[in-house]
């Protein structure tokens, strides 16, 4: 369910014309179809990812149908594989029809089955098998598409994309999952996945995109080297010049040029990631932080909100806008997201207990609602996991600060920025790190990363 924050302090907007579309709603009358992930007939399930892909890919054409409104991604994906029918899933989520299907790879071989139930009456509004070759995959979902908005009574009209080779698909998808988990060896793990993509199909837009998003992350949070910055700026011109209508290129643009400290550039690039889909989360999520550490928080409460509501279960977006509505006094609001995200870190970790940034984002927000001791445990946890990583002493620094132990937030605020997180602007602009601020071994750290 969408989470509600509560609203920022009022402040002047761009001109409608200059701001991307609110993120769209269900609209009176409209369809709304929720897409459950491709169930994979290997015993091993060791081609989940691609019926996630699938799954994805079918959604997001849906999403931008006249007349048809797609259930978010992450909360039909919840029910991928659930013992409920297709309709009791549709009944749950409010939804008009489900698609469901299961794949079966083999060699050059791919086969489909998809079924368009109907929620009100079980009954099942289209289905249709497909068999065909590995080249032949985006053909493929897009005739799968056209009889989905056929049986829901929605004109379709589809933008071309690039036949992907099917085995650069499938390490483009694996990338993705390392690259999501934001810490330097994800990073090195996807990076590494894109460059393989890319081996095998040189003019795939979204594997340069996504090696573009690697080369930014790591130059601003792990390794602030000229080569890095100029990865993200060619691996991003790159993807534009392949699909000029691509969101993902435009975003992976937004997030080169924000490593490079151009504000405007980068929020233009953004902005028009958003208007080409409003349904992006890396889009909203990444504008937020280029805002925060521009020093527009009230900017990144409104991205940070939408990435939130975006994706239901992430716990890092609800978790940051928490940390911004506690540096401009508004505390209930702070709380409010922080219990809201707490309560999806700890859900997490019941599945995943080595997510080391689930671990430390929720050391943080039990410092900060007074659980000083089980947050501090939960940061010893953290570190003991990954010791070195960048990302993870910058945020134990802003846990130690919370808790009022300013020295050891400053060692581990020295040791971050001595391991290759030396973004300054986010130094000065993290409200977290208040209570060390005035300390001479901050500002000295200040003076040592410069302007």
């Amino acid at each position: 369910m969408a989470l509600q924050l509560g609203k920022p302090p009022r402040t002047p907007k761009p001109a409608a014309a200059d701001r991307p579309p609110i993120h769209p709603k269900a609209r009176k009358g409209w369809a709304v179809v929720a897409v459950l992930p491709f169930l994979d007939h290997r015993p091993d399930g060791g081609d989940a990812h691609l019926g996630e892909g699938i799954a994805d890919e079918v959604l997001q054409a849906l999403n931008h149908l006249e007349g048809l409104q797609a259930v978010s991604r992450t909360t039909s994906f919840r029910y991928g594989g659930s013992a409920l029918s297709p309709a009791a899933v549709g009944r749950h989520l409010h939804a008009t029809a489900v698609l469901a299907g299961s794949l079966r790879k083999e060699d050059r071989l791919l086969t489909l089955k998809a079924d368009l139930v109907d929620v009100k009456s079980g009954r099942v509004a289209w289905s249709k098998a497909y068999a065909f070759d590995r080249q032949d995959l985006f053909a493929t979902l897009d005739d799968m598409i056209r009889c989905v908005a056929s049986a829901l009574h929605v004109p379709a009209t589809i933008r071309p994309r690039y036949a992907v080779d099917l085995e650069a698909y499938e390490c483009y998808l694996k990338g993705r999952q390392h690259y999501f988990r934001f810490n330097r060896h994800g990073m090195r793990s996807a990076a590494q996945l894109y460059r393989r993509s890319l081996d095998l199909d040189p003019s795939f837009p979204s594997a340069w995109a996504g090696l573009a998003n690697c080369a930014a992350y790591t130059y601003i949070y792990i390794d602030r080297t000229e080569p890095q910055r100029e990865l993200a700026e060619s691996c991003s011109r790159k993807a534009l010049e392949l699909d000029p209508e691509l969101a993902e290129a435009h975003a992976s643009r937004g997030a080169a040029l924000s490593a490079a400290g151009l504000v405007e550039e980068a929020e233009a690039a953004f902005e028009t990631a958003l208007r080409l889909d409003p349904n992006l989360f890396e889009a909203a999520y990444f504008y937020a932080r280029h805002c925060l550490a521009a020093g527009k928080p009230e900017r990144a409460i409104e991205y940070f909100e939408w990435a939130a509501a975006l994706r239901p279960e992430d716990f890092q977006a609800i978790l940051l806008v928490a940390q911004i509505y506690h540096s401009l006094g508004l505390e209930d609001e702070a709380r409010r997201a922080r219990r809201a995200g707490l309560s999806l870190v700890e859900e997490r970790l019941e599945h995943a207990p080595d997510d080391v940034r689930a671990r430390y984002l929720g050391a943080n927000a039990l410092v900060a609602l007074g659980e000083r001791d089980k947050g501090l445990a939960w940061a010893r946890m953290a570190r003991a996991q990954d010791p070195d990583d960048p990302m993870l002493l910058y945020n134990l620094g802003c846990i130690h600060a919370l808790a009022g132990a300013p020295e050891e937030s400053l060692d581990c605020l020295e040791q971050a920025a001595a391991g290759g997180l030396t973004q300054k602007d986010w130094f000065l602009h993290d409200g977290d790190l208040d209570g060390v601020r005035s300390h001479p071994r901050f500002q000295a750290l200040m003076a040592r990363l410069g302007s």
